[in-house]
């Protein structure tokens, strides 16, 4: 049956969406060339945004994510392709926060709609270095604790959260 939701997700581009997660990543990752005084665990933080990202194209593409949720994902996803959201992307590497903030709290909405069965579909689509809800969980911790009182977070987690 062809709702108005599942038109909607048809008209979504996943080859545009993919073809931004390889841009974002090749940016960050010459970036981080460039800055070399970056530890390690701010790379890897940095880099968690592609990999969140990509996750995310895969469940828009998983049939097992009802259609309602992946109209959410796929409103996250508008979100951080934009240049124009609450932390301006050209502001290497703070103008990432809010994009890998908004992508980690739309995720454990994931999970808190489809429970056990979101998180094997989670860990089933993840690519990325270290368990996906453990890092998922770790992004909204920090964003909790070195956020706590801005604006930008709780923008972030009345429209994502």
């Amino acid at each position: 049956m062809d709702t108005p939701q599942n038109k909607q997700l048809t008209v979504y581009d996943y080859n545009r969406a993919e073809r931004f997660y390889s841009k974002l990543r090749a940016r960050i990752a010459a970036w981080l060339k460039k800055n070399t005084g970056i530890s390690d665990r701010r790379q890897e933080y940095l880099l968690l945004l592609p990999d969140l990202f990509a996750l995310l194209i895969r469940l828009l593409r998983d049939s097992r994510i009802d259609a309602a949720l992946r109209l959410q994902l796929a409103a996250v996803s508008l979100y951080v392709i934009s240049p124009v959201d609450l932390i301006p992307d050209v502001l290497m590497p703070i103008g990432l926060v809010d994009d890998t903030v908004a992508l980690a709290f739309i995720l454990s909405r994931v999970v808190r709609i489809t429970g056990e069965a979101g998180e094997m579909i989670l860990r089933e689509h993840w690519e990325g270095e270290g368990d996906v809800l453990a890092q998922i969980q770790r992004v909204v911790t920090t964003a909790d604790s070195v956020l706590k009182n801005v604006a930008i977070l709780n923008r972030l987690r009345r429209r994502f959260g």
